[in-house]
């Protein structure tokens, strides 16, 4: 891997990994101090019925059926960023899959974990799970695509946005008591890593020019 250009890469997200880098410092702290259940008993308290709703619906752009219309929409402008989505999604939806059916087949989910101990608040119309809450897919899959559209992003505040939206995304999930706070971090942080090395091999060398097309042409 030629380095220098791998920062280079690196730096063309600034907007995107520098408060996504601190945003995990502090969460990581957080949790060296409260436990997992702690914390997630603090967000489950802090609800009301605007942010049911905003959350229930905002917890959709994490879905894969929302990749999957950002990566057609981008086959009609660039087939190489279509492509690049689509390598991102499939490789951290992958390790997150894995990670959950094998070493963390077993992991409780927040309504099974606080069956009989607390009662939470939760939203309606959201399915509760009970197992494989670590790490959470969907957070991967926002980090994956929202990292994916800030890298072909010019402008510096929609790279910035961009990070809002998936740091929303991937916190809904805690706040409808699908994960834990902890879930949440595992699969942005998987999202990320994976992205970050698909956008570097794939989109910023740029092999195979002819994925440089597009249906409708340039």
């Amino acid at each position: 891997m030629n380095e220098v250009a791998f920062l280079s890469s690196l730096r063309k997200n600034y907007w995107f990994l520098l408060p996504y880098l601190l945003m995990i410092i502090i969460l990581g702290l957080v949790h060296l101090i409260y436990t997992k259940s702690a914390i997630h008993l603090a967000i489950n308290n802090f609800n009301s019925p605007f942010l049911d709703l905003f959350f229930r619906n905002i917890t959709l752009l994490g879905h894969g059926f929302f990749t999957m219309i950002i990566i057609c929409l981008f086959l009609f402008f660039h087939f190489r960023k279509s492509v690049a989505i689509l390598l991102a999604f499939i490789g951290s939806g992958l390790i997150v899959q894995i990670l959950k059916t094998t070493i963390f087949s077993d992991s409780l989910r927040p309504m099974e974990f606080f069956a009989g101990k607390e009662v939470l608040h939760f939203v309606d119309g959201v399915n509760q799970l009970v197992i494989q809450t670590f790490p959470s897919g969907h957070s991967a899959s926002a980090f994956a695509l929202f990292l994916c559209l800030a890298a072909f992003a010019k402008n510096s505040l929609l790279k910035f946005l961009f990070f809002i939206l998936a740091t929303l995304t991937a916190f809904s999930r805690v706040y409808i008591s699908q994960h834990f706070l902890i879930d949440a971090m595992a699969g942005s942080l998987i999202g990320v890593l994976v992205t970050i090395f698909v956008l570097y091999y794939f989109y910023y060398r740029r092999p195979f020019s002819f994925l440089d097309n597009s249906i409708i042409p340039n």
